[in-house]
């Protein structure tokens, strides 16, 4: 459930879904607090704004992806490009982040 605060901060309503994402990070330079140039994630949920995408990695603000969704069980995806606003660990696993990413393109 969401505090007023979240509803008040948010632009757009949010969708819960379960969709695969493989990501190329456009960054010329890898240290070892960024992702690999590719990975995959999955996607939490998606709204007109952007998605929540889950990942073994933590992904610096910032950065800049080349996402195709995976829809279902279609032999398609979708690309989009999108640019991470923030990472968060998520519980005590040791490889589980939480980054929000808006739509660029």
């Amino acid at each position: 459930m969401t505090s007023p605060s979240d509803r008040e901060r948010r632009q757009h309503e949010r969708y819960p879904q379960v969709l695969k994402v493989h990501a190329r990070s456009l960054l010329s330079g890898q240290t070892a607090s960024v992702p690999p140039k590719e990975f995959d994630g999955h996607i939490q949920n998606l709204c007109n704004g952007g998605a929540c995408i889950l990942s073994s990695y933590p992904l610096q603000a910032d950065t800049f992806l080349c996402c195709d969704l995976s829809m279902f069980d279609a032999p398609v995806s979708i690309p989009t490009l999108m640019q991470v606003r923030w990472t968060a660990k998520r519980g005590n696993e040791s490889a589980s982040y939480i980054s929000g990413l808006h739509f660029v393109a």
